[in-house]
């Protein structure tokens, strides 16, 4: 019985907590074809954000553009920041991405896998999944509403 009790205090410990995925979508006001200028972030690491970012964003019908300064007449700016950590390869373990109109924040994307043993993530083998495969459904409930067509 005690190596039962054991084996259940452990093993969550082991797992670590649920991923946090957290979404504040666009609701209407932009129409198809706008212009999302995207502020390159050249202290992230992680390859694949800035394509899957580009590419929800013009499977949505919009249009990115990528700056290392957004210029002034931007009406939409979209910036984030990214982190990976290594267990055995590196992953995604982290994404804030946020979409602001003029300089009022309207939507924005949060993920973070959990902080624990073996690299964060704990033992879930979806902490290897693809930024594609962690962001991208986010990125289209951030957008589903934003031409407000639902």
């Amino acid at each position: 019985m005690r190596r039962v009790l054991i084996a259940a205090s452990v093993i969550p410990a082991l797992a670590g907590c649920s991923v946090t995925q957290n979404v504040m979508p666009v609701s209407g006001g932009m129409e198809p074809a706008t212009v999302i200028c995207i502020e390159d972030n050249p202290s992230v690491t992680e390859p694949e954000i800035l394509s899957v970012i580009a590419n929800s964003i013009t499977s949505h019908g919009y249009r990115p553009k990528i700056y290392q300064d957004v210029p002034d007449d931007c009406a939409y700016r979209l910036t984030y920041v990214a982190y990976r950590k290594w267990d055995f390869t590196t992953f995604l373990s982290q994404a804030d991405i946020r979409l602001f109109e003029q300089n009022e924040l309207i939507g924005q994307v949060f993920y973070k896998l959990p902080n624990g043993l073996f690299g964060g993530g704990g033992l879930s083998a979806s902490k290897w999944a693809s930024t594609e495969e962690k962001i991208g459904p986010l990125m289209d409930e951030l957008l589903r509403g934003a031409s407000g067509k639902g």
